[in-house]
């Protein structure tokens, strides 16, 4: 019963939150150019003033540059650029020593809808409570992840990665 429980729910990944003015939007690296422009959309519709891209890595080929930022609209002096995370977990630490140390309490956290899942488990994990996420999916072209080719790798490799989280291995997992 476990494992089907378990099958049944890594077919989930549906969730997202309503956007909600915050202090900060926060760009999870990786995937497609389509979290940088959801992050960018939800700057210029007003929902926050600052936008971090975790990690930032500055490249023409990769979708997490400060230069598709500012080609998105986002300026300079809104960018938040740090270059030190290496997955979900360090992203997530990473994103909570900003906050704090720039006095914010609220972020809505920007991925792939096939990542927010485990980027939800892993913020709300290491959240003491002193900030408030919402979670906000990014669509590539407007597709769900299983309505894309590689849909299968996808759900595999998050299926190991949420089981490897839940674990406390997360540390480790990626």
């Amino acid at each position: 019963m476990l494992i089907v429980v378990a099958l049944i729910d890594s077919l989930d990944h549906s969730y997202t939150d309503v956007p909600v003015e915050s202090d900060l939007i926060v760009m999870l690296g990786g995937g497609e150019a389509a979290r940088m422009q959801k992050a960018a959309e939800l700057y210029n519709e007003g929902y926050a003033d600052h936008v971090l891209i975790t990690p930032v890595i500055e490249s023409e080929e990769l979708s997490q540059s400060s230069a598709l930022a500012m080609e998105y609209g986002i300026p300079e002096d809104a960018l938040i650029l740090e270059d030190e995370a290496t997955s979900t977990y360090t992203n997530a630490t990473i994103t909570m020593d900003i906050m704090e140390e720039r006095d914010m309490t609220s972020a809505l956290i920007v991925t792939s809808d096939y990542h927010i899942k485990r980027s939800k488990y892993i913020y709300d994990r290491l959240n003491d409570g002193s900030f408030e996420f919402k979670y906000v999916a990014a669509l590539t072209e407007g597709e769900r992840w299983h309505e894309r080719p590689g849909a299968f790798h996808v759900w595999r490799s998050e299926f190991v990665k949420i089981w490897a989280y839940r674990l406390g291995l997360y540390r480790w997992s990626e």
